[in-house]
């Protein structure tokens, strides 16, 4: 009995070590180089796509970085700092009395401005002004010369839900030239759905005066406010996205149900919809689930609309969710005005997740290499993270660090590397058949010690 307890401890002994193995490049199944990287500082990499399309976990615990030895070099990926939201500023409007329409040529206004440069007053020279029609003149001069990047209007109108506008600017109030051409913005409500549409987004360096003209306003447009934003806009390039064709459309107790699939593995952010017909409006509920035969969950609920006016789109900005990794993703159709009920293509997913980056500390000769995609390292946590960011707090070496933009990709394991390794099965097999049986043998021993007991006492 005795003896059975050291050969157990020994066959564990043996078994760890080959299970536990360190990583090579060739577990992985793909890769990109890192050319530039060396073993001095601290590195930082954006993730290429192909990262999500190969890794087996959605928090990239299969993602390593090795040196020319091939070596696991300590590393964290971490999300791409979003970039800063735009500065919002009030912008002086001034009516244009009797102005209806576009005009390419001069303002035929007598403008007083102050010592600066900002406007102080608007005079159209006639005796009875006209009430304002869709002529705007907009004061930026107190922007000392930087411009705002993007305006964002608010307007009260009883019927005016779509406008069609377009922009001058000038540096003297006399010479004009086209800022952009046409934009349409749009307020509307329909059956409890909304489209909201409020920002032109202004094209280089605007001069510090712009001329707003509404193209189409047949009554008067009553701008209440508008806000200039400096700074990096918010868009689209926060994301990155996938964009999935639907797999089926069916019936489910009176509504539609429409099914994707993401094969990628990433934690997505946001959610959007690509309807193949302009004028498209879809109330819905986006839902995704892990498993096959796992509950759905709600994503989002929202309205999604394409609007095409004049050969403009308007499209619903992306639906923010917070991280959801899902394969299974399917849309629940509330109130369709899209015209899904049909037999028409149906609109494709857009799934978008937050750009992401890995941080790596250089040790050890090049060439350096980024590995991607290992059923061996699903389950493994490189365990760095907390000292490389430890490193960049205590040293205050974020500033320093240096980005290594990826260079040509290099296959490795191939698809071998995202197949479970059975050799690796059955050493954790018999692993827990070992530790099953110690735990046995110990029982036996209490046991038999415990009858011992009263025997010794006697």
């Amino acid at each position: 009995m005795n003896r059975a307890v050291p050969a157990c401890l020994c066959l564990f002994a043996l078994v760890c070590p080959s299970w536990a193995a360190a990583l090579v490049p060739n577990d992985f199944a793909a890769g990109f180089a890192l050319p530039g990287a060396d073993g001095t500082g601290i590195h930082v990499v954006e993730l290429p796509p192909a990262v999500y399309e190969k890794a087996q976990r959605p928090d990239l615990a299969d993602v390593r970085v090795f040196n020319g030895a091939g070596e696991a070099v300590p590393h964290v990926v971490r999300g791409v700092a979003g970039e800063d939201r735009a500065i919002r500023r009030a912008v002086p409007f001034f009516p244009l009395p009797g102005v209806r329409s576009a005009q390419t040529g001069d303002l035929s206004l007598r403008v007083a401005l102050q010592p600066d440069g900002t406007v102080l007053a608007v005079d159209a020279g006639t005796r009875t002004p006209a009430p304002p029609a869709g002529s705007y003149l907009l004061d930026t001069a107190r922007w000392n010369g930087t411009g705002p990047s993007a305006l964002e209007l608010h307007w009260r109108s009883p019927s005016t839900g779509l406008l069609t506008l377009s922009l001058m600017h000038s540096s003297d109030l006399v010479h004009w030239s086209p800022l952009v051409d046409r934009v349409v913005l749009a307020d509307l409500s329909y059956q409890g759905s909304q489209v909201v549409a409020r920002r032109i987004s202004l094209p280089g360096k605007p001069l510090p005066y712009i001329r707003l003209d509404c193209i189409d306003c047949r009554e008067p447009l009553l701008l209440r406010e508008v806000v200039g934003l400096t700074g990096p806009p918010v868009a689209d390039e926060e994301w990155q996205w996938a964009r999935l064709r639907a797999d089926r459309a069916t019936e489910e107790q009176g509504q539609r149900i429409i099914a994707y699939r993401l094969e990628a593995k990433m934690a997505v952010t946001a959610v959007q919809l690509r309807f193949p017909t302009a004028n498209s409006l879809l109330r819905a509920v986006i839902e995704a689930r892990s498993a096959n035969d796992g509950p759905w969950r709600q994503v989002v609920r929202a309205d999604f609309y394409r609007l095409d006016r004049e050969g403009t789109p308007l499209v619903n900005p992306p639906a923010t969710c917070p991280p959801i990794p899902a394969p299974e993703w399917r849309i629940r159709v509330v109130a369709d005005h899209a015209g899904l009920e049909g037999k028409g293509p149906l609109p494709e997913l857009d799934l978008g997740w937050r750009r992401q980056e890995i941080l790596f500390l250089g040790r050890g000769q090049g060439p350096y290499l980024l590995a991607f995609g290992s059923a061996r390292a699903a389950g493994a946590d490189s365990g760095q993270d907390t000292l490389v960011l430890a490193a960049l707090r205590q040293t205050g070496t974020e500033a320093h660090v240096r980005r290594i933009v990826p260079g040509a990709p290099v296959s490795l394991g191939g698809d071998r590397a995202l197949q479970p390794d059975a050799a690796a099965s059955w050493q954790q097999i018999l692993l827990w058949l070992v530790l099953v049986a110690g735990v046995g043998l110990l029982a036996v021993m209490a046991r038999k010690l415990l009858r011992e007991l009263p025997a010794r006492t006697d």
